[in-house]
């Protein structure tokens, strides 16, 4: 599992940044609001403030870190400014085999150069 961090950087309107922010499944989010001035609060729609955290975020401080249980796309707000937008796209991991995905042919899975009894091995 990764963490990510959303930083928050000041304007009119201020700007998530990476926005769009792509994670997977059980991985974490924190924004950190960069605007040294004033307070922002990101949550899934200004009638559920609360949706990612309890609390607005304070100038040049971090958030709590939220995660995300199954894939989808959330679109969010700044409940303090509905004018600034921004979507975390939460993706499936890519299942990998035992080894992480293809392994390398071993020592006898190919062509062997001729040993000290003068013949070659071929695996078939």
């Amino acid at each position: 599992m990764s963490i990510f961090k959303i930083t928050i950087k000041a304007g009119v309107p201020a700007v998530f940044k990476p926005n769009p922010q792509t994670v997977y499944v059980n991985d974490s989010v924190y924004w950190f609001n960069g605007d040294p001035t004033k307070s922002h609060w990101p949550a899934p729609s200004a009638s559920n403030p609360k949706g990612f955290l309890q609390f607005q975020i304070t100038p040049n401080a971090p958030s709590s870190q939220v995660s995300f249980p199954s894939p989808k796309t959330i679109s969010y707000i700044c409940v303090n400014h509905p004018g600034e937008t921004g979507k975390i796209i939460v993706k499936t991991r890519k299942k990998k085999g035992a080894f992480g995905g293809k392994t390398k042919k071993g020592a006898f899975g190919g062509t062997t150069k001729k040993g000290s009894f003068g013949n070659t091995t071929k695996k078939k």
